[in-house]
């Protein structure tokens, strides 16, 4: 849960507006709901209660280990992290000089919902496809995309650019996607994790 953050010196580099507060309204209906939970968790702006137990990460590879570790003891993965699409090739191991113009390499980040399936086929995964400014349409396009490419069981899709639904918002408007669509109109994100839950119940 939370967002990544790909160093580019010591002291800086690129993250994203991901808060943690839709994983952690998950994490807790699960707790309420019986499960363990396990959180593995990235930069969020939210307090983690002390009842769960938490793998602390910093980049997307520090998450994908940690995630290879975990997923084949478990029966859900839940992936509401907001991982870092790329990577810087060449860190500095110094600061940069800011007085200078500055070029910088990009290169992709792994994938990780792309491999939870082939570390566990039988674990149900929910996946979260976050678009900016698309249709309804492209939108639930894309969760299926998903689908094909990750072999998510489940899709939470929505569009962070509504200004009722951007990252770090208490609401969201979201559509939870599999051979079924189920719109769920604005809501608080602990409402909408208590509808997730129950559709997953409803799956597994």
């Amino acid at each position: 849960m939370g967002g990544t953050y790909e160093p580019i010196d010591p002291i800086r580099g690129i993250t994203n507006k991901s808060s943690g507060k839709m994983g952690l309204e998950l994490a807790k209906q699960a707790y309420i709901r019986g499960f363990d939970v396990t959180l593995i968790v990235a930069n969020v702006s939210v307090r983690i209660p002390s009842v769960f137990n938490v793998i602390k990460v910093e980049t997307a590879e520090e998450m994908n280990k940690a995630i290879k570790k975990l997923i084949p003891s478990q029966d859900i993965f839940i992936s509401t992290a907001a991982v870092s699409d790329f990577k810087f090739e060449d860190k500095d191991t110094h600061k940069i000089d800011s007085s200078k113009a500055l070029s910088i390499n990009l290169k992709p980040t792994i994938k990780i919902i792309r491999q939870i399936k082939e570390l566990n086929s039988d674990i149900f995964l929910v996946g979260f496809k976050a678009e900016v400014n698309i249709s309804k349409e492209d939108i639930i396009a894309s969760a299926k995309q998903q689908i094909k490419d990750a072999g998510t069981d489940l899709v939470i899709a929505n569009d962070v650019s509504d200004e009722n639904c951007h990252f770090g918002s208490d609401n969201n408007k979201v559509w939870i996607v599999d051979d079924d669509i189920v719109s769920v109109p604005l809501s608080s994100k602990k409402e909408i994790a208590n509808i997730i839950f129950d559709v997953i119940l409803e799956k597994i």
